[in-house]
């Protein structure tokens, strides 16, 4: 006999749109309920997430009856975990104890258990989870076997329960084998039935299967092969019909009754696929042909406990945006204290899948790291609120980089300064509208970027044998993307300063194939000057540097009054024997959040020309410029103390998804300048105005 263990995870990001969780639970989650409803001797471990749960109870509250009857039958186990579904070692352990507390109290008081076990996120495993875990109640979680070959353990000996621990602290896990993750329901049932035989026949006491309930219904092509024609009611069937040798068994039951097989410590691990994309492009890429060589081979079950991509944490490296939206997290949680407002927001802001980039993960998709900005925004203004101050300034090191940045706070704005940064601004955020228009994604090299031109059209999905494809293998023409990739030279942040060769144009600056004549865009400026009053902060930045022979000193002080907007004055003083003669081009990187939106647009006060955020293009003799956001009911004004031009354009990426390859809007690029002539020891002045405020109708 040979009991199947399984786990069937579901999850919604914060932030996602209503109609995607109604697709998702009328496409997915509601039939397989009804399955299992429909299969009482089916038992089954079931995980989901608080955004989810949230969002079931909310408006199909009959589900939520549902799973109440099957729990009460002692059909399902309803598993714990983070309950905005984070990286449980990725954020502060308050949190991560917090969180689980939360889910814990919500199953309790919905369906009157308490959960014994947890679905580790992303199976993103860390050596301080158990001591993170410490008095909650949970005792054991799912693994992938990649986590048990890391550790050093043969394929035969995966089977089973395992016990580790951490100073002391205990907890079980149990291993789910990559080959059920690729069976299951990708091939035939008989297929999955045989390989769970074959398991039996050699002795085997336990099949763990753990992995996404999305797989039934919403990844590409599994509505129609599982759903529509019966892969999971037959799969239900088939193990009914099978009881003389196989049962299903709920997770507790065998943790419980079944002593663990031996002690084990785990590496920090994730998924294989996961570890992949975490390294840079170039590694990313390098690692999946050595895989896959190794498997032309028949050489990879030798290797594979010894060939491994990075870490989770890898990902603060890879995505600077990213790291900065983990880090002001971090950072807000350590000022919240018993803020409960503001800790409700932070634990939302952890959601994990805006924080990373695969297949799967969320970075890509602004609509994701908008949600964690906004609820980043909102524990920011409840923090200040209950300061009691009209302004705030920080000064430290926020994005743990070695160089202090600085935070300005009022309640009308919010900025981050990074002055090893070009003395740059890497966050603007209007509070009213909880907005952070500095949420832009950098163009990068992606390892998926390196197969684009050998995607051609009409190229049919991989799969094995009968069945249908995994994500894994889903492709699509290339061909045309290869065409629209650009890659940026530095992260896009605002306030950063070009000098342009005389043969810059817009195409070439926007692909950034351009001559670039002086060294401050990537330069580190000085802190020469701060001033704090009860209802005004000014920074002063320095920066000696040059431009084509010459060289330039750059003072630019920024300065923010309560509720009056930024005002930005640059000095330029030529410290050369010789006239100077350039283009100076000042930088800004802000997010319409649409490309296609009639509603978000540009418009030029003098001339009356309103251009769309898709456009390229130019406007000369400019003093004011607005950023139009009707559909947030917002708009950005800035004004210049003298005329100048603008360069405009979309920043766009080319990223993969489980649809398939996605061209992106992920901010626009707007480039201030005009010419500049400066004879020795002569200062130029220029003097910009930034007002953010919310449009109370449209």
């Amino acid at each position: 006999m040979i009991r199947l263990v399984m786990v069937l995870h579901g999850h919604q990001p914060v932030g996602n749109f209503d109609q995607v969780f109604k697709m998702a639970y009328r496409k997915c989650y509601r039939p397989v309920l009804e399955l299992l409803d429909a299969h009482p001797g089916i038992k089954t471990g079931i995980h989901f997430s608080g955004p989810l749960f949230e969002w079931i109870e909310n408006n199909e509250p009959e589900s939520m009856d549902m799973l109440l009857s099957m729990v009460q039958r002692n059909q399902i186990e309803l598993l714990s975990g983070g309950f905005y579904e984070p990286l449980l070692a990725a954020i502060p352990a308050r949190d991560a104890r917090g969180q689980v507390f939360l889910m814990n109290n919500f199953i309790n008081e919905r369906f009157g258990v308490k959960p014994e076990g947890f679905w580790l996120t992303e199976r993103v495993w860390d050596s301080a989870i158990p001591s993170i875990l410490k008095d909650t109640g949970l005792s054991y979680t799912v693994v992938d076997d990649t986590h048990f070959y890391y550790a050093g353990l043969k394929h035969e000996n995966i089977y089973g329960t395992y016990i580790t621990e951490k100073g002391g602290d205990t907890l079980k896990m149990m291993a789910t084998p990559m080959i059920m993750r690729y069976l299951i329901p990708f091939r035939l049932v008989e297929d999955v039935i045989s390989h769970l035989k074959a398991q039996e026949d050699m002795g085997r006491e336990i099949a763990v299967y753990g992995d996404d309930m999305e797989k039934f219904g919403l990844w590409p092509g599994t509505h129609e092969w599982v759903l529509e024609k019966g892969w999971l009611e037959t799969f239900f069937a088939s193990i009914e019909s099978n009881t003389e040798w196989l049962r299903t068994e709920l997770p507790r039951d065998f943790v419980s009754s079944t002593p663990p097989v031996g002690r084990i410590y785990l590496p920090q691990a994730s998924y294989e696929e996961m570890t992949e994309w975490a390294l840079p492009a170039e590694k990313s890429h390098t690692l999946q042909k050595i895989i896959q060589s190794l498997k032309n081979d028949g050489r990879w079950e030798e290797w594979r406990p010894f060939v491994r991509g990075g870490i989770w944490d890898n990902f603060l490296v890879k995505y600077e945006e990213s790291n900065r939206m983990h880090k002001k997290m971090s950072f807000l949680s350590e000022l919240a204290g018993d803020n409960e407002e503001a800790r409700g927001y932070i634990w939302r802001s952890q959601c994990n899948c805006a924080y990373w980039h695969g297949v799967f993960g969320g970075l890509y998709l602004g609509h994701l790291r908008r949600a964690i900005h906004e609820n980043l925004i909102k524990a920011q203004a409840s923090i200040l609120s209950r300061s009691g101050k009209k302004i705030v300034m920080f000064k430290e090191d926020i994005n743990r980089d070695g160089h202090d940045e600085i935070i300005i706070w009022d309640d009308q704005t919010g900025i981050g300064i990074s002055p090893n940064k070009g003395g740059g601004i890497f966050e603007l955020c209007h509070l009213p509208c909880a907005i952070n228009l500095s949420d832009v994604l950098t163009r990068r090299h992606e390892a998926y970027h390196y197969e684009l031109d050998k995607v051609k059209p009409g190229d049919s999905p991989k799969k094995d044998k009968e069945g249908i494809a995994s994500i894994h293998d889903i492709s699509q023409s290339g061909e045309d993307l290869v065409k629209l990739l650009v890659y940026d030279k530095y992260d896009r942040i605002s306030l950063l300063d070009h000098f342009l060769g005389e043969d810059a144009s817009l195409r070439d600056y926007a692909i950034n194939d351009y001559p670039e004549d002086g060294n401050f865009v990537q330069g580190e400026y000085t802190i020469e000057q701060e001033s704090v009053t009860q209802d005004y902060v000014m920074i002063r930045l320095s920066r000696k540097g040059y431009v084509g022979p010459g060289r330039l000193q750059i003072n630019k002080s920024i300065n923010v009054k309560n509720g009056s907007g930024i005002t930005i004055d640059y000095f330029f003083e030529n410290k050369s024997s010789e006239n100077l003669s350039t283009r100076y081009g000042c930088e800004f990187n802000l997010n319409l959040f649409s490309d296609l939106d009639p509603d978000r647009y540009f418009f030029f006060k003098e001339s009356g020309a309103v251009r769309n955020v898709s456009e390229t293009g130019q406007e000369d003799n400019l003093t004011i410029f607005e950023l139009i956001n009707k559909a947030d009911r917002m708009a950005v004004t800035f004004e210049f103390s003298r005329p100048l031009s603008l360069w405009f354009y979309p920043l766009m990426t080319v990223s993969k998804s489980e649809e398939g390859f996605e061209y992106t809007y992920q901010g626009s690029s707007l480039l201030f300048h005009f010419p500049m002539n400066l004879i020795p020891s002569v200062t130029d002045h220029l003097q910009i105005k930034i007002t953010m405020k919310h449009l109370l109708s449209q």
